[in-house]
């Protein structure tokens, strides 16, 4: 009788876990339009590596923007990319409202050092509420390499 019991309790706790993690589960992925606005502005405000190997390469026009300190830069960069050095600007979160070579006419591709680098967001945000269109480099340098 016990062991029945025992057995009974065990299986309720089961559903019910099952069921509250299910739907946990589903609370979880309910919001599919605010999934496909999420998509479509990272469709929209960044770029894989080989998309900007096609600016380096003079397919499509744009601006390749090195953010990474000028010794990273001259020691290895994207072909093309001009260098606007996050030391230099205090980190894109200063009062500075001009960067030399960026353009106003064309995509600005900026990239830092790898995937978990913040810069270059940073520098996106700065330089698109100064009114330079932009787009960031997912996975930085390194994922160029």
């Amino acid at each position: 009788m016990i062991v029945r019991l025992v057995h009974t309790s065990v299986m309720v706790l089961a559903v019910a876990f099952n069921v509250s993690a299910a739907s946990n589960k589903k609370a979880a992925i309910q919001n599919t339009k605010a999934a496909t606005k999420y998509f479509e502005d990272k469709l929209n405000y960044t770029s894989n590596p080989f998309s900007v190997r096609k600016v380096s390469e003079g397919k499509v026009e744009g601006v390749i923007v090195d953010l990474r300190k000028k010794q990273d830069f001259d020691r290895g960069h994207i072909p093309g990319a001009i260098n606007i050095p996050f030391d230099k600007y205090d980190g894109f979160e200063g009062s500075h409202t001009t960067f030399p070579g960026l353009s106003r006419d064309k995509i600005n591709y900026v990239y830092c050092y790898a995937l978990l680098c913040d810069l270059s967001q940073k520098a996106a945000r700065k330089f698109a509420s100064l009114g330079y269109p932009v787009k960031e480099v997912e996975g930085g340098f390194m994922t160029w390499q």
